[in-house]
């Protein structure tokens, strides 16, 4: 009997003193959290527009999950989906796993797993690659990384690559010279 009683004890010590230290440890971060001026902005399903000069609608950014802190002009975006409004020809949809934006506007940074696709029926083509950077009020994208481009189901890899998606232009390197597509 003394044992059962000395268990008893001996559990109720232990778990007042778990339960105090948990306390303890979640009070400090708590204050931490509090004590900093930093504050994260978050919103799901995001959407962020852009506008040719006369008020059209050109362009409009998707995000599952956009977050930004105070006093920091980026904006931190996952699952990414830009989508271009401007003419048959060109029906461009970019899509990423992970992007930055910044204040301004003109430069979006796309990262893992893009992909950029025209999905017009004159001029189909498809451009995946891990980085990417878009200036989207200029219909500009240019990455320093291997791409893999598919125009008129003929495919070429190529390290490094400029393109006006407007003019459905591309200019990009291969390993031994530059090389432009129109």
């Amino acid at each position: 009997m003394f044992k059962f009683f000395f268990k008893l004890t001996l559990l109720l010590f232990l778990t007042t003193g778990s339960y105090l230290a948990y306390l303890s440890t979640n009070q400090l971060e708590i204050e931490t959290s509090l004590d900093s001026s930093e504050k994260i902005y978050s919103l799901k399903n995001a959407e962020f527009f852009g506008s040719d000069p006369d008020g059209k609608l050109t362009y409009k950014v998707f995000s599952k999950k956009a977050k930004t802190e105070s006093g920091n002009s980026q904006i931190i975006l996952e699952q990414v989906e830009l989508k271009y409004y401007s003419d048959e020809l060109n029906d461009w949809k970019i899509s990423s796993e992970k992007g930055e934006m910044y204040d301004d506007a003109n430069l979006l940074v796309l990262s893992g797993n893009v992909v950029i696709k025209n999905s017009s029926t004159l001029r189909p083509s498809l451009i995946e690659t891990e980085y990417i950077e878009i200036n989207p009020n200029k219909m500009t994208i240019a990455t320093n990384k291997e791409v893999t481009i598919t125009l008129n189901n003929n495919t070429i890899e190529a390290v490094g690559f400029n393109a006006t998606l407007e003019k459905n232009q591309i200019k990009f390197r291969t390993r031994n010279a530059p090389i432009s597509v129109d």
